[in-house]
């Protein structure tokens, strides 16, 4: 099952965020500086969603800019970064860290949201 939230989408613009998942040789915003923009990146692994549908929000997603989003979805096309592979599970895996920690960090998420 899937859950949206627009807080969380939106919450990606934030002044402080910024990209989570900081892929070697790809990230184009390792810093504040959105200078590839930034946005909520969905994990997708087997199972959790379908063709067409997103994953869950709060439970698979993490922040990213651009070019970082892009070599997460690409399945390796443009850098090698294949799905499912020891280091995309890496990089997904930290920047859904970071992500939680960072929305409990700025209120968006609190103990006791059951479903975000």
């Amino acid at each position: 099952m899937s859950y949206t939230s627009k807080r969380l989408r939106d919450s990606a613009g934030h002044h402080d965020a910024k990209c989570m998942l900081n892929i070697a040789t790809v990230c184009g915003d390792p810093t504040t500086s959105k200078q590839a923009g930034n946005m909520l990146c969905h994990i997708r692994l087997a199972g959790n969603a379908g063709g067409a549908q997103k994953p869950h929000d709060a439970a698979c997603a993490t922040f990213g800019c651009g070019p970082c989003h892009a070599a997460l979805d690409n399945n390796g096309s443009a850098n090698g970064l294949r799905r499912g592979s020891e280091d995309w599970l890496f990089y997904a895996l930290r920047g859904q860290q970071r992500t939680l920690a960072w929305w409990f960090d700025h209120g968006f998420l609190t103990e006791g949201d059951g479903d975000a």
